[in-house]
């Protein structure tokens, strides 16, 4: 008897222990913010997107945004306002890492370069939260999901991926986030011999030409304002005019996000990709 109403104590104790609190996260990056809301943890802040919040969930719209910058990110003071014990950052940002840790957060450089990595990085940000299993469910999902997203391919077109810094063009290889996407999309990506650690090669009009691809994807990177007038510039850039992208009308603008930054809904990106742009369904 005694221990049945011990065990019955002990029970009624854990029950009524008050659930853990959800740890203060400040995500530098679309991936990771987008993840962990995906895990059920709203960040405190999240980190400015390089190029809109298009693939950002409906749930993240009305969190604080703290801008970026080379070569730390955040403005430490800026950032200690939101009293983060944890921040999710990238390798992009690693220098302002000791400054951060200096403030008593806890850092991890959390963010995927390649499909391929996706599931690693949604199953460690998991075990950094203390939701692994709810992170293993999600990173399964994720990688099932693309695995269906690439049935079917019937075409696999000569592609450049063409991010516009300003007028100036810049090859994305298959090492780059939206090289690798387009890649897994069905594109034969026309960047043999260009080598760039960032996945960014500098390249020229001239080359776009002599490459002469089926399908010309043009990212515009600049400031807002100039994203409208540079996606003009590249849908009818006359120095293009002799490739068989230009004369069959396969030049393509993408002025949204999804092949600047990794994000969770990677699938739905493959599927877009292939539905407007290589049309190889």
């Amino acid at each position: 008897m005694i221990r049945l109403v011990a065990a019955i104590l002990l029970a009624l104790l854990v029950y009524a222990a008050p659930a853990q609190a959800a740890p203060r996260v400040a995500a530098l990056t679309p991936f990771s913010a987008s993840t962990i809301t995906r895990l059920g943890v709203r960040p405190v802040v999240v980190g400015q997107t390089l190029g809109g919040t298009d693939q950002y969930l409906a749930s993240l719209r009305n969190v604080p945004v703290i801008p970026l910058s080379h070569p730390l990110g955040p403005n430490m003071e800026q950032l200690a306002t939101y009293n983060a014990s944890i921040v999710l950052s990238s390798k992009t940002w690693q220098r302002g890492t000791p400054a951060m840790r200096r403030l008593g957060m806890k850092v991890y450089e959390s963010d995927p370069s390649s499909i391929a990595a996706v599931g690693h990085e949604t199953r460690a940000i998991g075990k950094i939260l203390g939701r692994t299993r709810a992170a293993n469910a999600l990173a399964t999902k994720i990688e099932n999901d693309v695995r269906a997203a690439q049935q079917g391919i019937k075409r696999r077109p000569r592609v450049l991926v063409i991010l516009g810094v300003g007028r100036t063009p810049y090859a994305m290889l298959a090492n780059s986030w939206g090289g690798d996407v387009v890649a897994k999309a069905g594109g034969q990506l026309l960047t043999q011999g260009l080598r760039a650690p960032s996945g960014i090669a500098r390249i020229s009009d001239e080359i776009v030409v002599q490459r002469n691809p089926d399908i010309i994807i043009a990212v515009p990177h600049g400031n807002p304002g100039a994203i409208n007038r540079l996606a003009q510039y590249y849908r009818s850039n006359p120095n293009w005019r002799n490739t068989r992208a230009v004369k069959n009308n396969r030049v393509y603008v993408a002025t949204g996000n999804q092949l600047l930054q990794p994000y969770p809904g990677v699938a739905a990106t493959i599927r877009s990709v292939r539905a407007k742009f290589l049309k190889n369904y």
